[in-house]
């Protein structure tokens, strides 16, 4: 009973993100992949609310005892590293889907730009989900 809730309540915030972050014009979407309790690949949206604070939403399968993870959350602008790379603060909720699912908070840096290659960024961060739970990811926008 308890994983069926948490199921349906993820579910509706993906679904209510998608539908509200698709009035925004300026919605990216990436593939992003890493390691996020086990290997884990998926897709991202983020979208613009204000110059400097995006929303990102996403869902990603694992390897880990929890075959999904779904998340939603704020992306704000820190800084600009040698006026080359964009750094962002990102924090929001996360959640692990499967037989033993559980919500909780993650934050998280995310690097842009790194190597000169403009859609390719890296996230650095961690999932507080019953415990902390490392989280390094690379991604890339079309």
């Amino acid at each position: 009973m308890k994983k069926s809730i948490i199921s349906m309540i993820a579910f509706l915030i993906l679904l209510f993100s998608v539908s509200s972050c698709m009035a925004f014009q300026s919605t990216k979407a990436a593939v992003i992949g890493g390691i996020r309790d086990g290997a884990a690949i998926g897709l991202m949206l983020e979208t613009y609310i204000t110059d400097t604070t995006k929303l990102k939403f996403g869902l990603e399968a694992n390897t880990s005892d929890t075959p999904g993870i779904i998340y939603v959350g704020g992306k704000w602008f820190l800084t600009d590293i040698n006026n080359r790379f964009p750094m962002f603060f990102s924090v929001g909720g996360v959640g692990y889907l499967g037989n033993n699912s559980t919500i909780g908070p993650y934050v998280s840096l995310i690097l842009e730009r790194l190597f000169g290659v403009v859609p390719l960024f890296f996230e650095l961060g961690v999932d507080v989900v019953k415990t902390g739970r490392l989280q390094f990811q690379a991604g890339y926008f079309f």
